[in-house]
């Protein structure tokens, strides 16, 4: 998708008439499948430092060196990498976008050869390697001196993807433990009639709906934003990274806990081949490294603020959309915003390692923030479902401590907001 995307907008009508057709393919000509090439050795998260170079000959240019972590290396057709041509600047500026063909018109490997195959813990799927180029074949895509910028465009729509990802993760482990749980037996009863088991799936469930809302009603933004469609404005823009930078850390979080707690639910038979649930917790750690770790995310927002005033932006539009809602759980989330624009305050005037110590922390509030308005505006709807689930999500998000607790909503909606009724309905039949 990512390679799609950059041919599609940046491509000459030359390079995209010899490799579109190919990336799109549904059949009608050989489909080459797409890739994205970064990561070096001595850089990793710091594409500055690549080295990766691209020499100048009569009729294009020919790559030299080595991509450390190449995933979907041997399956693609094209491959989009960043390479520094003779003579341009270090840093991130001097890096230029090629496409690169896995092989030559003739069918034999393009100048590439592949070192070796990662062990990976888990999506063993996608073959991921280090990739030696000893004068591949490459073209250039659009301006030479964007190539990183065209490359962190495409590492936001891949972002979206991994958050997508994270949220199928999230969704198959609590549908494996609300299952496992409702049909096994311990102790004279079903899991599901003891109140701490009732309490780990209405969190589940109610965590997984808000954020995939939340998710899902901020892709219209995300697609508007990506297309540049008319009237998109720079407050879009610096949202919509800022929004991708907060769902792709949190969603990937969630899914490895989502994951964790899958296995717990099922016990023993968690932890073997047998189940699902260990390949899930495998395929889930992977996605909060691809496309950005936490710290770099957090960095990104901390950037977002300090370059774009993302901090104000945010904060404007969450003011925004509570205004006019009323309520203890409205109170709650006002409460949160009140907290973030004391700590944005308090960063104003900070050193610059208290700043980048404290970015995360910042994410983090507004992720909460963030999906907390999602749940309140989905229960003004007033369906009793919705509105349990609002309630839950805001207690559990906004909670102070280890106080008792008197009620235990978690517990007396189990059967709402796992929407039981309908479960036996589907059983029965």
């Amino acid at each position: 998708m990512a390679t799609a995307y950059l041919l599609d907008q940046y491509a000459s009508p030359e390079l995209k008439e010899k490799f579109l057709p190919h990336v799109l393919s549904t059949g009608e000509t050989t489909l080459y499948e797409g890739a994205t090439f970064l990561t070096e050795r001595q850089g990793g998260s710091d594409v500055g430092a690549n080295v990766v170079k691209a020499v100048q000959i009569a009729d294009g240019y020919k790559i030299y060196g080595e991509k450390y972590f190449a995933s979907n290396a041997g399956m693609c057709g094209v491959a989009m990498v960043l390479a520094r041509k003779e003579g341009a600047p270090s840093g991130t500026k001097g890096l230029t976008l090629f496409a690169v063909p896995w092989r030559k018109e003739d069918g034999k490997l393009n100048g590439i050869k592949i070192r070796r195959l990662k062990d990976k813990l888990g999506v063993r799927a996608v073959p991921s390697a280090e990739v030696e180029f000893d004068g591949a074949e490459a073209y250039v895509v659009g301006d030479p001196t964007k190539g990183f910028y065209y490359m962190m465009e495409a590492l936001n729509l891949s972002r979206v993807c991994n958050t997508v990802a994270s949220l199928g993760i999230m969704r198959r482990s609590y549908s494996e433990a609300r299952q496992y749980a409702l049909k096994r037996d311990a102790f004279g009863k079903k899991l599901a009639d003891f109140p701490m088991i009732k309490d780990s799936l209405v969190k589940m469930a109610a965590k997984l709906e808000v954020e995939t809302r939340t998710v899902f009603k901020y892709l219209p933004l995300f697609e508007k934003v990506m297309r540049n469609e008319p009237g998109v404005s720079e407050k879009d823009i610096v949202l919509n990274r800022l929004y991708i930078a907060l769902l792709k850390k949190e969603t990937a979080e969630q899914a490895v806990h989502f994951a964790h707690e899958a296995i717990e639910m099922h016990g023993g038979n968690g932890y073997i081949e047998d189940f699902v649930t260990p390949r899930l917790l495998r395929d889930a750690q992977v996605l909060t490294v691809w496309e950005g770790t936490a710290n770099i995310l957090g960095l990104e927002v901390l950037r977002l603020m300090e370059k774009f005033g993302a901090g104000e932006l945010f904060l404007e539009e969450m003011k925004e959309r509570v205004a006019g809602m009323e309520g203890e759980y409205v109170d709650q989330v006002r409460g949160g915003i009140e907290q973030l624009e004391k700590l944005l305050l308090s960063l104003q005037k900070a050193s610059h390692d208290h700043k980048t110590f404290h970015s995360k922390r910042v994410a983090q509030l507004m992720v909460k923030i963030f999906e907390s308005v999602n749940a309140l505006e989905y229960a003004a709807s007033g369906d009793e479902r919705a509105v349990k689930v609002m309630e839950v999500y805001i207690v559990e998000t906004w909670k102070s401590g280890h106080e008792f607790n008197e009620q235990l909503k978690s517990v007396d909606y189990f059967d709402v907001v796992l929407a039981l009724e309908e479960y036996e309905k589907e059983t029965a039949i």
